[in-house]
């Protein structure tokens, strides 16, 4: 950014005239206006001006609907990124940044939002006053795919509940990283979005979805009266590993070391991606790769499994173990628990949250180890915040532990 003093002749003498010149975009702009005797000021503005960001200065003409299409092009065409991923990143874009971007107007007395065009005409006041109260009530979306006979393709809709807390943090970040794609385009935007954070007391009154746990009664009822061994497998080792649902549906025939010492493993390496389709050497986070210990009992019925299915569904070379879609796999073990008169909420998802709680509960692993299982580092807030339940796994001991504290 080129910026300069010259001298600008009038009628009646003349004007110190401060100038700026963008060579990225090629326009010339007359930035402010000085009196004869006030060269030094002039000359003062001009030098405050060299510092300042270019953009600040002449910004581009660039619309937020052009600015989402570019960033999202970016995104899409980032090998780094899952596929599924890319595709949520998007969704952010799509359902809870774009349809918020607008400002506070009065008209006849009355305060309505109107869509802000430009990049350069929103400001940091403009995305803490309209911007995050929008987004703490945007509506939860899901993809409704429509039926071949009603021509076929999806639609996004929405439901009557709010987006959760984890999400709201979520989009906030991703509308940080579409400023920080702006500006590295030297397209005007809001730097102190950047440095924008959620109070620590922010999400008190946020309520807060309740995670459903089975009680370990309720796991090995399921379990026990199970008589198809593909299900009774599935249970058997969504309770015993806590592995996310894309994990286990992965789970091959190498990822079971059976000669392990001194109990048999599996070791989760794969997964399956949104579409069920196998996606090998790939997981959510680095600490997903991990080997848990089965025991004997799970393994015996693994090995059977694999021996009564002589064709197995294959991707590759890799032989998968559980010939089920997330689909299929959701409906078992609701049905599962149907017959049993037992209500059962999500799908194989509870018996992560399970898994868990029951081995915080027991306390007879290292609380390194029960994150290491499971996939999680020491690090990371999810296992405390919603995983771990009081499911009462002994309530002998409770009722001992209660009738002794006076005593």
């Amino acid at each position: 950014m080129k910026v300069w003093v010259i001298k600008s002749p009038r009628k009646k003498g003349f004007v110190y005239l401060v100038k700026a010149y963008d060579p990225l975009t090629g326009k010339t702009k007359d930035l402010e206006t000085f009196a004869q005797n006030e060269k030094t000021l002039a000359k003062n503005f001009a030098e405050e001006k060299r510092r300042e960001q270019p953009e600040n200065i002449i910004p581009a003409d660039v619309s937020f609907d052009f600015a989402f299409k570019e960033y999202k092009e970016k995104v899409l065409a980032d090998t780094t990124l899952r596929e599924e991923s890319r595709l949520v990143k998007c969704g952010y874009i799509n359902n809870h940044i774009a349809p918020y971007i607008n400002k506070k107007v009065k008209f006849d007395g009355e305060v309505r939002l109107v869509k802000i065009d430009k990049l350069a005409d929103y400001s940091y006041f403009i995305f803490k006053d309209t911007y995050i109260p929008q987004l703490l009530k945007s509506k939860k979306t899901f993809v409704h795919n429509r039926k071949a006979k009603d021509g076929g393709g999806s639609t996004v809709k929405r439901l009557k509940d709010p987006i959760g807390k984890k999400l709201v943090k979520d989009v906030k970040g991703e509308f940080q990283m579409f400023v920080r794609y702006c500006l590295d385009r030297k397209w005007k935007m809001p730097r102190e979005i950047l440095d924008f954070k959620f109070s620590h007391n922010f999400f008190v009154d946020y309520e807060i979805k309740q995670q459903w746990v089975p009680t370990k009664k309720v796991v090995k009822k399921i379990i026990d009266n199970e008589k198809d061994i593909v299900n009774k497998t599935l249970f058997l080792t969504a309770a015993q590993c806590g592995p996310r649902l894309n994990e286990i549906l992965a789970i091959t025939n190498c990822s079971i070391d059976f000669k392990a010492k001194p109990l048999p493993l599996i070791k989760f390496r794969h997964s399956i991606d949104k579409w069920d389709g196998f996606q090998p050497n790939t997981l959510k986070t680095a600490s997903s790769k991990r080997d848990v210990p089965i025991t004997k009992e799970l393994a015996v019925y693994l090995k059977n499994l694999i021996d009564q299915q002589p064709k197995q569904r294959r991707s590759g070379k890799y032989k998968m173990v559980f010939p089920l879609t997330k689909k299929a796999a959701k409906g078992r073990i609701k049905s599962a628990a149907k017959k049993l008169g037992i209500k059962w909420v999500g799908g194989l998802k509870p018996f992560r949250h399970f898994r868990y709680s029951l081995v915080r509960e027991q306390g007879k692993l290292p609380e390194i180890q029960a994150r290491k299982q499971q996939g999680w580092t020491m690090e990371s807030k999810t296992p405390q915040r919603y995983y771990h339940k009081d499911i009462d796994s002994n309530p002998e001991q409770t009722v001992d532990a209660t009738n002794s504290l006076l005593n």
